[in-house]
Formats: structure tokens, sequence, C-alpha cells
């Protein structure tokens, strides 16, 4: 469990699967992430299990989030993927705080701020990238908070809505985060 200011992150646990459900067939929270479409309570039971046991091979980081006033609450997800432990680096790949009340009150940007400390300062890596719907201002502004540089933008990459969208890539270096925020405060490291 990695502690941030508001949030913890935290391995999955199979009752998890039940909390995402009830979250997960939101279009409008899921239209962003990687796969849009329904998902059954089976398929999410099976995605959790398997996020476990890509974290036990240390391939991937599939956290949930909880604010830490609200005990082991699940409110959101967030992942690191596609690690190369050669080249040191990842990619954010789902990242979404549930509910819309709790969003916009620093949850997010403590949850990134947290992967990221957990990315540098305790697996190591170099850089983190992520991409990013070009339209999507509230994310892009939070990833700026957070020491992410905009690298460019893949043209008409996504297809959402009838439209086609495009895609910014984003990352941000070990040393650019150390320099802003430094080594965080660690709470309960045991993974």
């Amino acid at each position: 469990m990695f502690s941030g200011k508001h949030v913890r992150l935290r391995r999955l646990e199979e009752t998890d699967a039940g909390t995402i459900f009830s979250h997960w067939n939101n279009y409008e929270l899921r239209q962003y992430l990687p796969s849009p479409l329904p998902s059954s309570s089976e398929d999410l039971a099976e995605l959790v299990r398997a996020k476990n046991r890509l974290f036990r091979e240390r391939s991937e980081f599939f956290f949930g989030i909880e604010e830490c006033s609200r005990g082991k609450e699940l409110i959101g997800i967030i992942n690191l993927e596609s690690i190369s432990w050669m080249s040191r680096h990842a990619f954010i790949g789902s990242f979404c705080i549930f509910e819309p009340s709790l969003r916009g009150k620093g949850y997010g940007k403590d949850a990134m701020l947290t992967l990221l400390d957990f990315a540098f300062n305790v697996i190591d890596l170099h850089v983190v990238a992520l991409l990013v719907e070009s339209n999507n201002r509230p994310a892009i502004g939070l990833y700026e908070e957070c020491c992410f540089v905009n690298r460019g933008s893949m043209r008409e990459l996504v297809y959402r809505n009838g439209k086609r969208c495009d895609v910014t890539v984003m990352d941000v270096l070990k040393k650019e985060f150390i320099e802003r925020y430094g080594i965080l405060p660690k709470g309960d490291d045991a993974f």
C-alpha cells in the first residue's frame, strides 16, 4: 500500500470487483478508458484476478484508489502498464475516480503523484508516459500539474461518439518529478 496526502493505492481484492462493476458500465466514466464496452460482473472478477497475477509478476501494477478517511472503500483505479525493465519506462493505462462528486477535490492529483512517486522512487523507472484524448482538457490540466509534458499528438487515433479524435502523448522524466516534488513521504510500503 502506498499513501499520498488524501488517498492510498493498494492492490485490488476480489471483493473490489463488485465496486468496480457498480461504476464500470457508466459510459460517461468509461468512454476515456481503454475499453469503453460494457462488462459483466464475471468479466470484472476475472479482470481483478488477471491484474493481481500481473502485479505478482511485476509486469503491471494495477492499483485501487481509496480515500484515507473512508477506510477500504474503493473510489477509483490507476495503473502502470507496458513496463520495460530494460529501458526503465512505463505507461499509465487506466485512471479514473468513479464518482463525479469526488472529482475535482484533489484525489486524482494525489493518486497520480503517489503513483509517480512509486514509479520513480520505489521501482526506479526513468520515464512514465500516457496517451490522452486531445479534447479532454480537464485530464490534460491534471497531468500538467503532475509534471507531464505534451510531446505531440497522434491524429485521429480514437473513434468516439461518431467522430475521430486526436490523442496527445505526454510524459514525465524522473528528474523532472524529483525536481518538483522530491521523494514523497511514504505510508505502508509493503506490497
